[in-house]
């Protein structure tokens, strides 16, 4: 499936199951002993643990291990009796999970985060229930049985929980997903997994995109600093006067009118943009060998972007190239120097191929501003 076509008919509206008859599919992602490595070598640090059974989650600092050196020892005796074993923001712990982050970051332009979950053959962690944030799920390892059900809320917000306290909804779907599968849920849909006769090892890449309701409540509070009347308070004896109350309905109705040209809607799209790039963190892996080397670049040094990155140039009084959550500000003049270095999505140049008015020196200085910021790096 092409990307235009999942933007089209399932992001945000409909799950997507792909099954591809190929276990090893995930390999270069994680495999079930790459895990199990990552345990053993967690030591005492088990804080981003913890276990979960029929529902119940418990922190790895409540299992009543006595001595912190037992810890895992703990999480191992809950998982040979059914509990699911969750590893919280693997992006921090594992260079392939790191690496997936920033690649599918930059194309989505959202924050991601991913989680990973091992259970035990023949368990089930989690009750039905759906999550407030759109989720890939990859299966790494085992197979689980997968029930989708009717949607209570359609893309809840984070203040949008489950409620548990309702009977569980109509079943909808049921499938295996196995080893080198995938399955996409859009935010809200309500789920459940049971794993078969074997352990399932799974990673949920959670992404948490800027949403509409985000640039709109922005743009409003930047117009609520802008017009003293947004800020003016209500007249006083309004809670027990008909009168002033309908002089509030009036008030209240002449300021919604007001709203649409007093929204700044460029400046709102270049503040979600800005925040867009800056949502993951920066991709900096052999940087501090690079700032070694500044003095090595001359106008034949290959360079080439980092990859994966998110930036944006703007021009106005100045040109200036965002990325990394910062800004790097360069004269007017050289914006289209700028562009050509931040859109080499691939392919190595040099300070001498740049296209532009620019001199050589000039080149020259502005390859070594990017290689010391971290934009470029060598080749």
């Amino acid at each position: 499936m092409d990307f235009a076509k999942f933007q089209r008919e399932n992001w945000e509206r409909k799950p997507l199951l792909v099954q591809r008859a190929d276990r090893d599919y995930f390999s270069e992602l994680m495999t079930i002993a790459d895990y199990d490595s990552s345990l053993n070598l967690a030591g005492d640090n088990l804080e981003h643990l913890r276990v979960v059974q029929d529902g119940k989650e418990t922190p790895v600092s409540e299992l009543g291990s006595g001595s912190s050196h037992t810890a895992l020892e703990a999480v191992y005796a809950r998982y040979r009796t059914g509990a699911t074993i969750v590893m919280n923001s693997i992006q921090d712990r594992f260079p392939s999970m790191n690496r997936l982050m920033r690649s599918l970051g930059s194309e989505i332009g959202a924050r991601i985060q991913v989680n990973s979950y091992l259970t035990p053959a023949n368990a089930r962690g989690f009750a039905p229930h759906y999550d407030m944030h759109d989720v890939f799920i990859v299966q790494v390892h085992g197979t689980k049985r997968w029930q989708l059900f009717d949607s209570q809320l359609p893309l809840p917000l984070r203040t949008q929980p489950y409620d548990r306290a309702q009977p569980d909804p109509a079943l909808v779907s049921e499938f295996e997903l196995k080893a080198g599968d995938l399955l996409y849920l859009p935010r809200g849909t309500v789920h459940a997994a049971t794993s078969t006769d074997e352990a399932s090892l799974h990673l949920t890449v959670g992404v948490h995109p800027i949403l509409w309701a985000n640039v709109l409540y922005e743009a409003i509070q930047n117009v609520v600093e802008t017009d003293a009347r947004f800020r003016a308070g209500l007249p006083m004896g309004f809670t027990g006067s008909e009168e002033i109350q309908q002089q509030v309905r009036d008030t209240l109705t002449e300021l919604v009118a007001d709203l649409p040209s007093k929204i700044a809607v460029d400046d709102a799209v270049a503040t979600a943009v800005t925040r867009g790039v800056s949502m993951n963190a920066p991709a900096l892996r052999g940087h501090l060998l690079d700032l070694e080397r500044l003095d090595e670049i001359t106008a034949g040094t290959k360079v080439q972007r980092r990859l994966p990155i998110q930036w944006d140039v703007t021009v106005d009084e100045q040109t200036v190239l965002g990325f990394h959550g910062k800004t790097v500000r360069f004269p007017a003049h050289v914006a289209d120097e700028v562009r050509f270095t931040a859109q080499r999505s691939s392919g190595v140049f040099t300070a001498a191929t740049i296209p532009g008015e620019l001199d050589e020196a000039g080149r020259l200085v502005l390859v070594r501003t990017l290689v010391n910021e971290g934009f470029l790096t060598f080749a």
